[in-house]
């Protein structure tokens, strides 16, 4: 059953039109606004993607960010919310479309649905004004339309036979994260990677990593205890703590 409430531990800011999501956000984390803070656009004016690229923000798709507490620095579990919030966009999309759409997990923060890319994750931290360690998670989903001549290819959730709102997908994607959060609470990161790992690509598929203006091609061999990406090129493991993937 699909709740179509927003949890009470969030707080949505919704916007016509702003230059970025994150951007606002951040602005009214300095202002003091409480975690949990959700910042919504219809569109933006200079949406970012990873490395810096445009992340392409016409009406009718889903962008937005919110703030978390960041992971103590020190633990195991600091690069713990990009899985939790990949998982939760995942399970999301399979409980709205009764699992017709199966998305699958690219590492580290990608969403996609038959090899083509239908959302994006990006985490910022930063430290506010009251010392309180803060993550800017923003959320681009293509729900209607998606960019051509991309450097992967891309897809929307129309094109794949479901029509549904932004503010449904919002909505829906909140309670999922919930009970993903409570699953780290309560069970642990191992946890949480297992799951991740059923929504991604199978020990020993082929893939290239681009690290750089460099590109290492191997064999994936899952995610290590921090999330690093386990590469096995010639029967030696080799972790990577950031890169883009290309499954080949």
């Amino acid at each position: 059953m699909i709740n179509n409430k927003l949890p009470i531990n969030y707080k949505l800011f919704h916007f016509d039109e702003i230059e970025s999501t994150m951007l606002t956000l951040k602005e009214m984390a300095f202002q003091g606004v409480e975690v949990g803070t959700i910042v919504c656009a219809k569109k933006q004016k200079q949406g970012r993607g990873r490395h810096g690229r445009e992340w392409i923000s016409p009406l009718g798709n889903l962008y937005f960010s919110y703030l978390r507490k960041a992971e103590n620095k020190n633990s195991n579990s600091v690069f713990a919310p990009v899985f939790i919030v990949s998982i939760a966009l995942a399970k999301a999309i399979n409980l709205i479309s009764k699992n017709k759409i199966i998305p699958m997990l690219k590492w580290p923060n990608d969403v996609l649905v038959n090899n083509s890319k239908l959302a994006g994750i990006l985490i910022e931290s930063f430290v506010d004004k009251d010392n309180r360690n803060l993550l800017n998670i923003g959320v681009g989903v293509n729900v209607s339309s998606h960019p051509s001549n991309t450097i992967y290819p891309a897809t929307n959730l129309k094109n794949e036979g479901l029509e549904i709102t932004s503010n449904e997908l919002l909505i829906c994607f909140f309670n999922c994260l919930n009970m993903v959060e409570d699953i780290l609470v309560n069970k642990g990161l191992n946890e949480i990677f297992k799951i991740w790992q059923e929504y991604s690509y199978k020990i020993g598929t082929k893939i290239s990593v681009k690290i750089g203006n460099k590109k290492i091609t191997g064999s994936y061999n899952g995610i290590d205890e921090k999330g690093s990406l386990i590469l096995n090129i010639n029967n030696k493991n080799i972790k990577i703590l950031t890169g883009e993937i290309f499954v080949l």
